[in-house]
């Protein structure tokens, strides 16, 4: 078979769900051993969600800051092994690996931890890592002034909304300073995480939210770029139209864009969002990328999106600034949903590739090679049931030539009920798409239980599922690394 260097294949595991003894993912050892696992299995890529501090509704897709890290992924292994943190301190928040993260627990149990560790942290870091921490500030001061204040002022005024706020000038510094402590060990923490991935021949693929959540530093001291009213407050937010899978359409609450303001700063700020994440990851996905065409606008008052309205956005614009900025602009469209030709033209146009999705494929792309080149096929998304819970959901009567059911899919690959998620992860490698990933979930055959969110929900369950200890057994390593090797992705 001939060997294309260009096909890869992934792995889509977001930090807060790999296994440890504190009550959530970190980016401490227990990443570092998945890393391994993924150069066991021949895997090249390592797919995360968005990686900044999460909202109140623990969704990574609407944070407190475009430019920080979740502080929650803090290794406490990794303080300790840098002499920031006690054995003590450590082992008496040891717990059992859970099978769900609860949020609750994990910000009452570590925050204290983590806010020890920023008030000492003049006393017990070395003078290299004092010497890092001073050239990080000087390096981040472009947004990390702004989050440092924001961080400050929510504290002071209970987490409110900074709406709500009567001043905007912090009282303590020292909260300042434990932000700054906080971020600068999180960016420790991640970028020698990335270079051991490196070094293992495994690239991260990061996330980009296409708009950033109103309660934010972004939105707190960047009013102009948004579409607000003279007070700061929202009419319009950011959405879904109604569809089949959502016939009342998405609200999310998101401020719009004031893309006047972008045009005339030939994009800064979005110039300064991108190189951030590059500086982090390998690659990015542009999540919605159907707002970078066109945006939905929808009345802030409105209780559903049967109101909102199409307006054209500048994307051809931005990502010639961005491209100026960034020699090694390697994204990934997400062009999932409503999809019309000014978002495939916008795509084509800047050579991206788009995405492909097993469970939103008819029968008939089953049977034929559809999947082109310049594009990134997944078996599903973290949006999606997994694979195994997906199958279970599709009826059993054929109503038309193109409807799903397992048992067409069953007789179509010839395998037993029990093999049918393998068979469609083997479907996906033996694909023409470049690139293919699979969500953790689908390789281990876990069903609907372990679905990691369901769009449209707050539920607590969403965003909380956890890899079990174990669970990644050396039979299901040796049967992806044996895919890798067959159909030439290694």
């Amino acid at each position: 078979m001939e060997i294309n260097l260009n096909r890869k294949s992934g792995i889509l595991l977001h930090p807060t769900a790999l296994p440890g003894p504190f009550g959530i993912g970190e980016i401490g050892y227990d990443a570092y051993s998945f890393i391994d696992d993924l150069s066991e299995m021949g895997q090249r890529i390592w797919q995360v969600l968005p990686i900044g501090p999460a909202d109140f509704y623990n969704s990574p897709y609407s944070s407190s800051s475009t430019f920080a890290g979740n502080h929650l992924l803090i290794s406490l292994e990794l303080l300790e092994q840098d002499d920031l943190l006690d054995t003590k301190d450590l082992d008496k928040y040891r717990i059992p690996n859970l099978s769900r993260v609860d949020f609750n627990k994990v910000i009452r149990t570590k925050m204290p931890i983590l806010k020890k560790v920023s008030r000492d942290f003049k006393l017990r870091a070395s003078e290299k890592m004092i010497n890092s921490f001073k050239s990080f500030c000087d390096k981040e001061s472009y947004w990390l002034d702004d989050y440092a204040r924001y961080w400050a002022l929510k504290d002071e005024n209970n987490q409110s909304c900074w709406i709500d706020w009567k001043s905007f000038n912090p009282r303590k510094i020292e909260s300042e300073f434990e932000a700054k402590v906080m971020q600068f060990i999180f960016h420790d923490q991640w970028s020698r995480l990335r270079e051991y991935a490196r070094e293992k021949g495994v690239k991260i693929v990061g996330d980009m939210p296409i708009y950033v959540g109103y309660d934010s530093a972004d939105v707190c001291f960047n009013r102009d770029l948004f579409q607000l009213d003279m007070e700061g407050k929202m009419e319009y937010q950011g959405g879904c139209p109604p569809c089949n899978y959502q016939q009342e359409g998405q609200l999310w609450g998101t401020p719009l864009y004031n893309w006047d303001i972008h045009i005339n700063s030939n994009f800064e700020w979005w110039r300064k969002r991108f190189r951030k994440l590059f500086e982090m990851v390998d690659s990015v996905r542009l999540d919605h990328f159907i707002g970078y065409a066109r945006y939905y606008r929808i009345p802030l008052a409105d209780k559903t999106a049967h109101n909102g309205e199409w307006i054209k956005s500048p994307g051809d614009q931005l990502f010639a600034a961005v491209k100026e900025e960034i020699e090694d602009f390697n994204v990934i469209a997400e062009d999932l949903g409503e999809i019309t030709q000014e978002v495939l033209s916008l795509r084509d146009r800047c050579d991206f590739p788009g995405m492909r999705v097993l469970q939103f494929e008819p029968f008939e792309n089953f049977s034929q090679s559809n999947f082109p080149k310049n594009s990134v096929l997944f078996t599903g998304t973290h949006d999606n049931d997994t694979l195994i819970g997906w199958l279970n959901s599709l009826g059993d009567e054929e109503m038309n030539q193109s409807s799903l059911t397992k048992k067409k899919l069953i007789n179509l690959f010839g395998c037993s009920e029990n093999d049918i998620h393998w068979e469609m992860i083997r479907y996906i490698y033996q694909s023409e798409s470049n690139t293919v990933i699979t969500p953790i979930q689908d390789i281990l055959g876990e069903d609907s239980l372990a679905r990691f969110n369901t769009p449209g929900t707050l539920s607590s369950d969403n965003w909380s599922w956890r890899l079990g200890d174990e669970k990644l057994t050396q039979f299901i390593k040796q049967k992806m690394s044996k895919l890798v090797e067959y159909y030439n992705r290694k």
